[in-house]
């Protein structure tokens, strides 16, 4: 009789085991494999909209972010080299954008005046000499130089390597979607891309590199795209990646957290729509600007709007 009880125990413990896991299986199809922590079921979203924002890492609010020797293009550049992030060629980031790590190091390098034609090579200014002895090859070298260095700069024969310093920019693509269930709006970051920015300055009289030098092309060049669920993992696993906090030492917060607390500030510079516009396409100038405070403040009183009754 016990025997008897047991099986049928067993049976009934491995029937509703089954259905569980084939629920929970059909239950996780429909999350977004790209959100890092928020994640809702698309059947709870009642409202949903793309964003991207232009963050300057050198402006005063994103510097904890650009601490130096502490710079989250630091920490980015160490972890493709070693492969343990992956980057994509956009911000899509699917199999289909994957970039090698060998691409990611020729996006490093820009070729000195005079390597090419036209200036700027056939990469548009970044060359494709050298990647082996960065330690994307055989060797096992830091792809990276030293970019902890005081200087920063390194050049190689045939260009010059970028340092993390100089990815002064970062374009964050970001979900906004209101739950029904929980009656909650989510700010859910998928894609962050490292931007070079346009040169600032013209040749060093001195011979010194300048951000001409680093990019002589003139205008914003995009390095690589970033999962923002690997990015958070990245830094989550990594004590010395600071959001540093300089006016409470003992505050300093992680990486992962100071996203997610959303301490940065960025401009909106597009936001999806059918013809793929960005806001700078459509306006010029100042009028850009006011368009994309004026998405922002629509944001803020679609909101506010959602509890008026």
């Amino acid at each position: 009789m016990k025997k008897t009880n047991f099986v049928i125990f067993l049976f009934l413990f491995l029937f509703f085991a089954t259905v569980d896991q084939v629920r929970s299986q059909s239950v996780r199809e429909g999350y977004n494999p790209l959100s890092a922590t928020r994640q809702v079921h698309e059947d709870y979203l009642m409202w949903k909209r793309t964003i991207w924002r232009n963050i300057n890492l050198k402006e005063p609010q994103n510097k904890p972010f650009f601490a130096k020797n502490r710079e989250i293009t630091k920490f980015i550049f160490d972890a493709v080299a070693n492969g343990t992030l992956q980057p994509y060629t956009n911000d899509s980031v699917t199999e289909r954008q994957l970039m090698t790590a060998e691409e990611f190091a020729a996006k490093l390098v820009v070729e000195e005046e005079g390597a090419a034609d036209d200036g700027f090579g056939d990469d548009d200014g970044f060359g494709d000499d050298g990647f082996d002895d960065f330690g994307f090859g055989e060797e096992e070298e830091d792809p990276f130089g030293d970019p902890f260095g005081d200087g920063g700069e390194e050049e190689e024969e045939g260009g010059i390597i970028i340092p993390p310093q100089e990815i002064s920019l970062m374009e964050l693509k970001e979900d906004i979607y209101f739950d029904r269930v929980h009656s909650r709006i989510y700010f859910d970051i998928q894609a962050v891309t490292l931007i070079l920015p346009a040169a600032s300055a013209d040749r060093s009289s001195d011979g010194g590199f300048t951000s001409y030098d680093y990019n002589p092309a003139g205008f914003e060049k995009a390095i690589a795209s970033f999962r923002f669920v690997d990015l958070y993992n990245l830094f989550r696993n990594n004590s010395d990646a600071l959001w540093y906090n300089d006016r409470n030492i003992a505050q300093h917060k992680n990486l992962s957290d100071a996203f997610l607390l959303r301490l940065f500030k960025g401009n909106i510079v597009k936001v999806a729509n059918v013809d793929d516009n960005r806001i700078a396409d459509l306006f010029d100038g100042k009028e850009a600007i006011i368009q994309s405070l004026k998405v922002e403040q629509d944001l803020i009183e679609w909101e506010a709007a959602l509890w008026e009754y």
